[in-house]
């Protein structure tokens, strides 16, 4: 996702004028729009297909964090908890038994 400082920087004043054809020129190009307030920057406006690329990335990098560190525990000799353990929390945790009526 590349800007074009000269495009892709308005005032909040020109946006809201110009919401419609913004937003069109946002989702043609898939480039973010930075919206600005008093000559600082304030709010980024994103399209939705850029937005979800954005927080799939997020979410791959946070998956990949977590396997790290699994990786990292388990070479330390950390081998976790048993099956048979792991699924016993898990079951008390999100399946509580139902009330007897």
């Amino acid at each position: 996702m590349t800007m074009i400082l000269s495009q892709d920087i308005v005032s909040m004043t020109d946006f809201a004028r110009g919401t419609k054809e913004h937003l069109a020129e946002i989702t043609k190009h898939n480039r973010p729009r930075v919206l600005t307030q008093n000559g600082k920057a304030a709010a980024v406006v994103l399209s939705v297909a850029c937005y979800e690329e954005i927080a799939h990335q997020a979410e791959e990098y946070r998956l990949d964090l977590e396997l790290k560190a699994a990786l990292e525990a388990y070479d330390r000799g950390d081998r976790g908890r048993p099956l048979d353990v792991a699924f016993a929390d898990l079951r008390q945790k999100h399946f509580k038994p139902k009330k007897a009526k």
